[in-house]
């Protein structure tokens, strides 16, 4: 399934469901699972729906910043200029979540692409050799994700 929305496009996995929603005009959220996400999630980091994760479940989130106060894309940390792919499975702990749950191990990634500021935030439930696997769909999930640059 394609989403569309935002100038954020993403391809989902079969089985996945996800969303493009926005808070504020000048920034956008996107939510992708492998599981049947939250219907009335308000957190752009997801904490309704990673409570509902299962072993095997994944979760990300991309979450756009609005610059000001001190954030300019591209410079302190928003200078990467995209996701590291294929992620790094050491990269992931449960001291990076923002809501720690049992099993669970999260990652985060700021980056600026397009001229736009956004958090990369995964979330993985599952013993380790299932993680490995969950990466990899999480890894192909994210190479079909393109962002525009705003009007």
């Amino acid at each position: 399934m394609k989403l569309h929305a935002h100038g954020i496009h993403v391809t989902l996995p079969p089985g996945w469901s996800g969303r493009v929603f926005s808070h504020d005009p000048r920034a956008a959220t996107l939510h992708a699972g492998n599981f049947t996400l939250s219907v009335d999630e308000s957190s752009t980091f997801g904490s309704a729906s990673t409570a509902a994760m299962r072993p095997g479940a994944s979760f990300i989130a991309l979450t756009e910043y609005v610059p000001g106060a001190g954030l300019e894309p591209g410079a302190g940390l928003f200078a990467s200029r995209r996701i590291p792919l294929p992620l790094d499975p050491a990269r992931f702990s449960p001291a990076a979540l923002a809501r720690p749950q049992p099993r669970h191990v999260g990652m985060q990634h700021f980056f600026t692409t397009s001229g736009r500021p956004f958090c990369l935030y995964v979330v993985l439930d599952g013993e380790r050799t299932q993680r490995r696997a969950q990466l990899a769909i999480v890894d192909h999930l994210l190479r079909s994700l393109r962002i525009e640059r705003r009007a």
